[in-house]
């Protein structure tokens, strides 16, 4: 008997992207018989409604009378009956021909399987960024992107499946047990993270993280959150200092929060020189002169709940 499956596409003012999702999807799950549903979390552009109720006859749309953040929103479906795997998806995400089955074969040769990801490319074909390490204080304060690099060098992805500590989830295959035993998404995460500290309880509970190297997708990454850069990288602070909080402690939080606040002061004094001496004309400077402005302006006022991508 073959493995039931749910494929769920989240989408937030992106319905002209996930047109283009389920074009690809198409060829991308044909073989393997699943069910589709398409979550639209609260969409508020012009047009997006109308646009949406034009898939219903290809997928369930369900359509949250709130916006309920990545985790809220797919914890939705995860608590549906039935199903062996659920696969969790980007809007912005073009799929290849036959993915859902070489993903489906590729998981099922992986014993204690708990949660997948893939490979995932930019639209000009270049490697983006799939896996890594769990985020630590070192990695935090001093330069992730190294942190980053070191660790895909001592994990090299060929063309086997591959055991990592954290995926990136724009494409998550999770197993139905997995979640009975992990649990599902902490929504207490709105928008970051939440992808990693599932596969930190993942793992806690004995189930294998894994990224399959060999399976690809095209992300068209951030459409959405790049649309507001202050209010997602505000969102971003605030789900690193809830995960710091959850899985090292309030000490490690502190330090965090410390060293964070330090830096953006010190980055916001480079960038305001740099703006000076360019005489405003460089508008990536400027930029981001505003952005660690907010930012830094965020944490002088204690960093409220009420801004960020919540609302």
């Amino acid at each position: 008997m073959s493995a039931k499956i749910l494929l769920a596409f989240l989408n937030y003012n992106t319905s002209e992207e996930l047109r283009g999702a389920l074009e690809s999807l198409k060829a991308a799950g044909r073989g393997v018989d699943h069910d589709l549903v398409l979550i639209d979390n609260a969409s508020t552009a012009a047009g997006e409604k109308e646009r949406l109720e034009k898939m219903k006859g290809e997928a369930e749309l369900l359509a949250l009378p709130e916006n309920l953040g990545f985790a809220g929103a797919f914890n939705k479906v995860l608590a549906r009956d039935g199903y062996d795997y659920f696969l969790l998806l980007n809007s912005d995400l073009l799929l290849p021909p036959d993915f859902l089955k070489d993903l489906l074969e590729e998981a099922g040769k992986i014993k204690a399987f708990g949660l997948g990801s893939v490979s995932f490319l930019r639209e000009d074909g270049s490697p983006q960024f799939s896996y890594g390490p769990v985020p630590t204080l070192a990695s935090e304060l001093i330069n992730r992107s190294l942190f980053q690099k070191r660790y895909r060098k001592s994990h090299p992805a060929g063309e086997d499946p591959l055991e990592v500590e954290s995926l990136l989830g724009a494409a998550m295959l999770v197993n139905r047990e997995a979640i009975k035993k992990a649990g599902p998404l902490d929504d207490r995460f709105f928008f970051f993270f939440e992808e990693t500290e599932w596969c930190c309880r993942m793992r806690d509970n004995g189930f294998k993280v894994v990224h399959f190297p060999s399976v690809k997708a095209t992300h068209l990454q951030g459409r959405s959150a790049n649309k507001v850069p202050l209010k997602a990288r505000i969102e971003f602070h605030r789900s690193r200092k809830l995960f710091f909080k959850l899985r090292y402690g309030t000490f490690a939080l502190l330090v965090l929060n410390v060293g964070v606040f330090l830096r953006t002061f010190i980055n916001l004094l480079a960038y305001s020189l740099l703006t000076i001496l360019t005489l405003g004309l460089k508008e990536k400077i400027k930029s981001k002169t505003k952005l660690y402005a907010g930012l830094f302006s965020w944490y002088l006022r204690g960093c409220p709940d009420s801004e960020g991508l919540r609302g």
